[in-house]
């Protein structure tokens, strides 16, 4: 998300480096495809810092833009933050006008046949985010550039402006389900939007489908190895007839790494009251997260993860079970 909005830096408390790769109607030649790379880290004084790198190829075109993205974080309440973003950067934008003498049987003189030119821009963005919702609002680039390749033939990017929000909802220990939306407005085009419903298996595995308004639905997943890895697929084909059978296939697949945060911690209490206590102090550190769960039972799920412990207040054999763990 920090693509398209740079509140996200830093949201997640966390250093965490993602690969995107996207290959779009991949049974037709020259499909789109488009390549995403971003790093998002938070930083001392509610600052956090990220950078998104993208590059988008269609036929003969291709548009590459690197971001640097800037976000500070508003604490409304012991589990409710304000990220305020900004973004700043350029699009490297291209054209080779020789590849399409091949089909269309024309000449094109070679020294009008490469286009390229560079457009500078910015972008904002808002995102409120609690235990249980999140919402967001972001218009990542907030000037309309148009690439004059010659008097016949442009390329215009227009501004683009998203709207999303999702939710947590927890069934069990082991379940939970996590809707979403993506409204996206660009200039006078209609309103589109995107819908997501995801389901989460404990801390290792996630499921969902999607669907656009824009004539496609899709298969999502995404598992997690480790503490530190997440890897997800995406599959998408459109919901027209027509462009069913020409068999337009979409693949998308996601590398996310977490490179850990500055000490991160987790403080986990059965008791909601006793759990109040410890946001009262340490509500305000971003590194610091909160569950209300059975400390044993929270262990027992994550028997794959590697973490210290500090106990407190407990009874003799509460924790035997971690003589089990292999990697404590």
């Amino acid at each position: 998300m920090s693509l398209i909005n740079p509140a996200y830096a830093g949201a997640e408390a966390k250093n965490i480096f993602a690969i995107t790769s996207r290959n779009q109607w991949a049974t037709l030649e020259n499909s789109p495809k488009a390549q995403v790379m971003t790093f998002s880290s938070q930083r001392k004084n509610n600052v956090g810092l990220g950078v998104s790198i993208s590059s988008n190829k269609y036929f003969v075109e291709k548009n590459t833009t690197t971001y640097i993205d800037f976000s500070y974080r508003l604490t409304f309440n012991q589990s409710t933050n304000l990220f305020l973003g900004l973004k700043g950067g350029a699009a490297f934008y291209k054209a080779n006008l020789l590849g399409l003498s091949n089909n269309s049987g024309s000449t094109i003189d070679p020294a009008q046949g490469l286009f390229s030119r560079v457009n500078p821009n910015l972008g904002i963005g808002i995102l409120l985010q609690s235990e249980s919702f999140w919402a967001s609002f972001s218009v990542p680039r907030l000037f309309k550039t148009t690439n004059s390749i010659d008097f016949s033939e442009t390329a215009t990017d227009f501004v683009h402006t998203y709207f999303a929000g999702g939710g947590i909802f927890k069934i069990n220990e082991n379940f939970s389900l996590k809707p979403s939306f993506l409204l996206r407005k660009v200039d006078d085009q209609p309103l589109t939007s995107e819908f997501l419903g995801m389901v989460s298996f404990g801390n290792f595995f996630e499921i969902g489908a999607s669907y656009r308004t824009t004539n496609s639905m899709g298969l999502i997943s995404f598992v997690k190895i480790k503490n530190y890895i997440d890897i997800g697929y995406a599959y998408e084909t459109p919901t027209v007839s027509s462009l069913s059978q020409l068999n337009l296939k979409t693949h998308e697949v996601v590398l996310r790494i977490n490179l850990g945060q500055g000490d991160p911690s987790t403080s986990i209490e059965n008791d909601p009251d006793c759990l109040d206590v410890a946001r009262s102090f340490f509500a305000k550190d971003h590194r610091v997260s909160f569950v209300q769960e059975d400390a044993k039972t929270w262990i027992k799920k994550n028997s794959t993860l590697q973490f210290d412990l500090i106990f407190a207040d407990t009874w003799a054999g509460k924790f035997s079970c971690l003589n089990k763990q292999k990697k404590i």
